[in-house]
């Protein structure tokens, strides 16, 4: 083998390697696109969070109201990324210009969603904030 051929497979090779140590180590990230409502049947409010993932990028649209229909109902929407490790980082902003970020992810069978509000338009949406814990109902959104 002449030493040009030689050098050539070596750097075939080498691309070769390269690629596929780079393909291994970037897992898929977790699926989680679905319908979630909130995992408290007795609750004295309704939360549904729709999310739609596309690879890594994920759609949400959400909505709330109080069991009895009194005060504000807000619907929203936004836009994230979902890491490798399943966790969907999201920015949002709902139908009364409350804008915000969010982190949702599946922990212990559950799922949890935190949304905080970071711009705030109209206060009366803001008691369906914070620290929400959620079921998945279908695994397609709504």
């Amino acid at each position: 083998m002449k030493r040009s051929d030689f050098i050539a497979f070596m750097a075939s090779f080498l691309v070769f390697v390269v690629t596929s140590v780079t393909s291994i180590s970037a897992p898929a990230p977790a699926k989680i696109s679905g319908h979630y409502e909130l995992a408290d049947a007795k609750a004295d409010r309704s939360f549904s969070l729709d999310i739609t993932q596309a690879d890594s990028h994920a759609d949400i649209s959400f909505s709330a109201a109080m069991a009895d229909g009194s005060g504000a109902a807000p619907d929203g929407d936004g836009k994230g990324q979902v890491n490798a490790a399943g966790v969907l980082s999201f920015t949002f902003k709902d139908s009364f210009g409350n804008e915000g970020s969010g982190t949702f992810e599946s922990k212990k069978n559950m799922y949890h969603l935190k949304m905080n509000v970071t711009k705030v338009a109209e206060p009366r949406p803001l008691r369906f904030y914070g620290d929400i814990l959620l079921k998945k109902t279908s695994s397609k959104p709504q």
